[in-house]
Order: structure tokens, then C-alpha cells, then sequence
């Protein structure tokens, strides 16, 4: 459903997980099979009606033979998704074969206009719908990541890997429902998704999507305190109470709080106060990077200047923000987080990402470049799934997933070229005074060009930096 105009810019937006479903080979039914099909169709309709209803689920829209609901809660749409197969499975169908219905779950963010949705969470849930066959139920990882404690008795997910759909700029990671009670020649399971293609080469590394679901979760304080902070009815004593039961966590930030890099006259002595100084969006931030490099320690990387990085694009964001009239809050929150990707590459890719970095700083290529060479997959495309697991907030998901190629971001589009010039702000302030490399150089005037700023503006941001060295190299030393 296509929105412009006012109305888009009123359409409130609400995170869902969305249900396609369809008859597989419904046309051939109704060319040689008419009479049969009504009875047949009739049936269908009161089947996934009640299962959808029967578990908290809407249907928002019916055409054809085709279903379009939405569920609050993922676990939701995958009972209705599973009772649907079993239930079709089990039916003795009128027709010469038995009906066979593809389903596809995806979560995510969408537009909500006149009953209807609009947004490219809709777009990834129809691709997911067309490479299903009859009797799958596919998943995305948006929606599979978050329920690994939490999926209906019996059923499990086989994982399909990485797939690049039809229209996407980035591959999808797809998981099938399984159920004891579906037998498994519906499926096919071993088999390839229909008009899919797979994410294969013969990288150096030979990184597993599957083993993302084995990465360390958030530690459960940063959850907790997420929640919190995004809880409109909280205050900063709420916010004190859950994360003072992690020490480590409220001594950093009380000597982030208390460091040159905020530069506050009087000293922070309580993480209330912390909350009072900063806002609850600047502490959600020190919280979700500090939770995501305490949570994947490793020797296998140089965390100390990934961390120098993360927060030079942190600061650089707040001040691009402050030239744009953005929120300076959530820009320093994404640029915190926009390189997680490269920590998941730190622990799956090892040594080989080792051989990443230095084809970066010997051959002048960008990291995009070198791992498209060495590996499967880049920083950003495992960002953004290890974000959509962790269950961050959308606008952080797409700085992630986009931060590089921001006009795929759509809604999203200004901010994530926000977060992609201040990344190539951090990376100029690093390497100074040699010149960006080529690509890091025709990203930047790109993301210039979007944003609708100029040499004089890119000139400022380089300087503000340079005169912040001392309270980044602060802020550094307070979280390590």
C-alpha cells in the first residue's frame, strides 16, 4: 500500500510480526477444478481464520485466497502458523489434491494508515512468502531471534542460512517451522527455497549465520534497563534501581558521566543523577555498547580501538546532529552501536579477520570491500541480525544495517547517513593527515550530498573533533 504525503507523515508507527499466507498452485486448482475449489477455498478460510484469531492474532487484509494478519508477540504468530499446517495437513480435502498453504512471519516496524501497514517490513514478509512452497512456514531471523525460549511445544526451526530475495539490498536469514505432526515430504527441508538464491563462494572464513544464535545474549541488567528507559511512565530512580545490581556496568558509567567527554561542573555521584545529567537516551547508549563489548570479550580483535572508534562516531554524530537539527541523543546511541557487526566477525572469523584488517590499511580498501573479498558477508549485514536478535530499536537497526549505503534505509535514509558520515568522520580523524581512501572518500561526498551539506560543513566536524581529543580519549579510558 502505497502512503505519501500528509498521510505518511501521520501514520504512526508500530512494531508487529506480520503473517503472509497463500494457496501454492491455487490457479491450476481453479482451471481444472472449479466446482471443487469453492468448498475447498470455503474451508480453508474458516481454518485460518480460527487459528489466527485463536492466538491473539489480526487479519488485516484477505485477498484471493491470500492472508495478511499481525500478532503483538512472534510466539503468537508461530502457534497460529504451526496449528494452520496442522490442521490443513489433517483435513480431508474435496479437491484431487490437498491444499497446500506457504506461510511467512517476519517482525518489524511499519506504518499503520486506515486499517492497513506500508513499509519495507511488509516488502521482506512478501519475498519471504515467494520462495516458500506449499506446506513451509518460513521465518525471518527478526522474528526467529527472539524466540529461542520461547517457541510453542514441539516445534523447532531448521536453519536455511543466508538468501538474497528478489528486490532486497541485503540477504535474508531464513528459518522453517518444524512440527513432529508435519510430515516432512511437505516441507522438503533439505532442499533449496524456491527463487532463492544462496549466500555461497569459497570465502577464506566460512562464517556460519546459524553460530549468530549461539553469540552471547545482552547480559540481563542492559535488557532490563532497556526496558526500562524506554518506558515513558519511568524516572531516573527506576532506572538506578536496575542497574545498580551491576556494579561493573554503574562504575563505568558514573566515570563515563564524570570524565571530560560530557564536561559537567559538579560531580555525578549516583547513576540517578547519571540519568538526571545525561538523558535516558544518551545512557541507553552507554549501556547497549558497553552490554555488547562486555558480552563479547575477546582477544581476537583490538576491542580498545574499536571502542576509540565507536565513540569518535558517537561524537561526531551528536555534532552533525546538532548542525542538523536531529536528536544529538540518538545520533551518539548509533554511533556507538554501528560496528557490532565487526565484533561478531571478531569471535566467528577469527584469525581470517585478522587478514581483513590488514588488506584495509596495505591495499587502501575499504571494510566493505575486504570483507566482500575474504568473507561471506560484511559488518553490516551481520549487524543488523545480531541487532534485530538483541531486539534493539529500529531506527539503531537500520543505522547499523545501512550506515554505509543509506539510501536503502528508506524512512530511515537521513539518519543513517548521519551515522555513515560520522563514521568516515571518525576514520579521517584516526588517519589523519593522509586522505580518505577512494571508497571511503566517494561515501562521504555521498553522504554529504544527502544530507545537504558541504566541504565547510565536513571542515567543522573534523575540527570540533580535533578539539575533542582529549575528552574522547576520556571517555575511552572510562570504559575500558
Amino acid at each position: 500500500m502505497a502512503v505519501t504525503g500528509k498521510a505518511a507523515a501521520e501514520a504512526p508507527l508500530v512494531t508487529l510480526t506480520f503473517a503472509f499466507t497463500d494457496i501454492a498452485g491455487s490457479t491450476a486448482l481453479w482451471e481444472h477444478e472449479a466446482e471443487r475449489m469453492r468448498p475447498a477455498l470455503q474451508r480453508h478460510d474458516q481454518l485460518l481464520a480460527a487459528a489466527i484469531a485463536g492466538h491473539r492474532g489480526k487479519v488485516f487484509k484477505t485477498m484471493g485466497d491470500a492472508f495478511c494478519a499481525t500478532f503483538e508477540q512472534p510466539a503468537d504468530a508461530v502457534a497460529a502458523a504451526c496449528e494452520i499446517q496442522r490442521r490443513l495437513q489433517a483435513e480431508t480435502w474435496p479437491t484431487s489434491a490437498p491444499l497446500r498453504v506457504r506461510i511467512a512471519l517476519h517482525t518489524g516496524p511499519a506504518h499503520a494508515s486506515g486499517g492497513d501497514y506500508f513499509g519495507t517490513t511488509l516488502n521482506r514478509c512478501a519475498r519471504l512468502l515467494g520462495v516458500a512452497r506449499g506446506g513451509q512456514t518460513l521465518l525471518s531471523a527478526a522474528t526467529a531471534g527472539v524466540l529461542e525460549t520461547a517457541l510453542p511445544e514441539g516445534v523447532s526451526l531448521l536453519d536455511h542460512g543466508l538468501h538474497r530475495l528478489r528486490d532486497l539490498p541485503r540477504p535474508i536469514h531464513v528459518f522453517q517451522l518444524q512440527h513432529p505432526e508435519l510430515t516432512g515430504g511437505l516441507v522438503d527441508a533439505g532442499g533449496e527455497l524456491a527463487g532463492a538464491s544462496k549466500v555461497t563462494g569459497q570465502s577464506l572464513a566460512r562464517f556460519n549465520p546459524s553460530e549468530l544464535f549461539d553469540i552471547p545474549t545482552l547480559p540481563a541488567v542492559v535488557m532490563q534497563a532497556m526496558e526500562v528507559l524506554q518506558d515513558p511512565m519511568s524516572d531516573a530512580e527506576s532506572v538506578q534501581g536496575v542497574i545498580s545490581r551491576d556494579p561493573a556496568i554503574s562504575a563505568k558509567i558514573l566515570r563515563v558521566a564524570n570524565s571530560a567527554f560530557f564536561g559537567f561542573a559538579r560531580r555525578v555521584g549516583t547513576i540517578a543523577e547519571a540519568v538526571g545529567v545525561l538523558g535516558f537516551v544518551n545512557v541507553q547508549g552507554m549501556i547497549l555498547g558497553l552490554g555488547a563489548f562486555d558480552s563479547i570479550r575477546t582477544d581476537r580483535l583490538k576491542l580498545g580501538g574499536l571502542w576509540r572508534h565507536s565513540v569518535t562516531t558517537a561524537a561526531a554524530a551528536r555534532l552533525l546532529a546538532e548542525r542538523l537539527g536531529r536528536r544529538p541523543d540518538e545520533a551518539f546511541t548509533a554511533g556507538i552501536l554501528h560496528d557490532i557487526g565487526k565484533l561478531i566477525f571478531a569471535v566467528q572469523a577469527g584469525s581470517d579477520y585478522q587478514r581483513v584488517i590488514d588488506l584495509e590499511r596495505v591495499a587502501g580498501a575499504s571494510s566493505l570491500e575486504a570483507e566482500r573479498t575474504l568473507l561471506e558477508f560484511t559488518h553490516p549485514e551481520v549487524g543488523e541480525m545480531v541487532a534485530q536478535r538483541w531486539n534493539l530499536p529500529p531506527r539503531y537497526v537500520a543505522a547499523i544495517a545501512h550506515h554505509h549505503a543509506p539510501a536503502a534505509a528508506g524512512d530511515e535514509t537521513t539518519f543513517c547517513a548521519l551515522i555513515g558520515l560520522a563514521n568516515q568522520a571518525a576514520h579521517a580523524f584516526a588517519e589523519a593527515p593522509a586522505p580518505l581512501a577512494p571508497a571511503r572518500e566517494a561515501e562521504r561526498l555521498a553522504h554529504l550530498e544527502l544530507l545537504g551539506l558541504d566541504l565547510a560543513d565536513w571542515l567543522e566536524c573534523l575540527g570540533q573533533l580535533t578539539r575533542a581529543h582529549s575528552e574522547i580519549d576520556a571517555f575511552v579510558s572510562a570504559v575500558q
